[in-house]
């Protein structure tokens, strides 16, 4: 019995905060394969007029650098007053930030609550 290869599996949902910010929550594999889908994904917010965005990785399981590169594209994109921050949890993931040096370059937060509020530009910055 022959079985074929399981692809991973990546899901990607977004939604709306305010009529400026939105969240894409992604759950799964970040590779050369599923990567295109958050590039998209994002594109597609940024087209919609959304300019303060969380990308919510907390339940990403790996993410290598095509996936780093989707990011670091989509923060040079951004028009001025824009935002994107990053949720991450796992450190698996986090430690791939830290050997790109991209956790210096990009707004990486541990939970939603932070990520957003630094979005929208309420967050203390005391802390």
């Amino acid at each position: 019995m022959n079985s074929a290869p399981s692809t991973p599996q990546l899901l990607i949902s977004q939604h709306t905060v305010d009529q400026h910010s939105c969240v894409v929550c992604v759950e799964g594999e970040l590779d050369l394969a599923t990567a295109p889908r958050l590039k998209t994904a994002l594109r597609e917010m940024l087209r919609a007029g959304f300019g303060r965005i969380v990308v919510d990785l907390a339940e990403v399981t790996f993410m290598d650098s095509t996936s780093l590169g989707v990011l670091i594209g989509v923060n040079r994109s951004l028009k001025a007053g824009a935002r994107l921050a990053i949720v991450c949890t796992n450190p698996n993931v986090l430690r791939i930030f830290e050997f790109s040096g991209l956790d210096g370059t990009l707004a990486i937060f541990p939970t939603f609550d932070q990520a957003l509020a630094h979005v929208q530009g309420t967050a203390d910055p005391a802390v």
